[in-house]
């Protein structure tokens, strides 16, 4: 479904189809929108492995920190451009533990540490090098939801965003919109059904483990 037929169900839903409406389509995309990035941060949000200006670091000799792109919600792992050899992704609290740190020494990099900074990484050491590291992420949309267009999310999640949707509208500071018992109605099945998906994708992710039996 495209976000256009998404807000003519919602409107549908909302019972607001007679003139004048209590939803401006600018409104209802607003919440269509929200849905779709609240999915994302309550699942793992969407794989991305091939969106250069998401997924792709320059790294340059005597630079250390990174900008990472803001629609980044966890990098699962890095790998060299140039050779594909991993770089271990390190939180910044873990530093002493690795008995990392930074001593003014260069070298080739090993390592990208996270959490020091909001939307920014660290290569360890400080590179004496020019290179790319290739990323794979899970990230928010890239596109706000603002007319009718094509949705990031899956198409099998689509109707499910229309539950946080209805929560945003019924959420709305006015007399004949405001209603807090359906906001929280409509809330709690979308975060129950995040929380379904959450725990499906875990299952997927799970390598099966092969049981040896020996004999007697």
């Amino acid at each position: 479904m495209t976000s256009g037929e998404l807000l003519d169900r919602l409107r549908l839903d909302l019972d607001d189809l007679e003139e004048p409406q209590l939803w401006s389509d600018e409104e209802l995309y607003s919440y269509i929108d929200d849905a779709q990035k609240m999915f994302c941060r309550k699942t793992d949000g969407l794989p991305d492995a091939t969106t250069p200006a998401v997924t792709q670091l320059a790294v340059a000799p005597g630079n250390s920190y990174q900008a990472v792109h803001k629609a980044i919600l966890k990098i699962r792992g890095v790998s060299r451009a140039d050779d594909g050899r991993p770089v271990e992704v390190v939180n910044y609290e873990d530093l002493a533990a690795k008995c990392m740190r930074y001593d003014g020494n260069t070298g080739r990099v090993r390592a990208l540490v996270i959490g020091e900074e909001n939307h920014k990484a660290r290569t360890w050491p400080v590179s004496n090098e020019t290179v790319t590291l290739n990323l794979l992420v899970f990230r928010l949309p890239l596109v706000k939801v603002e007319d009718d267009q094509e949705m990031e999310v899956d198409e099998v999640h689509h109707l499910h965003l229309l539950d946080w949707s209805k929560r945003m509208a019924y959420l709305k500071e006015d007399a004949d919109t405001f209603n807090k018992t359906k906001a929280a109605e409509h809330e709690q099945r979308f975060l129950g059904y995040c929380a379904e998906v959450k725990e499906e994708e875990r299952r997927k992710a799970h390598k099966p483990r092969t049981v040896a039996y020996g004999g007697i």
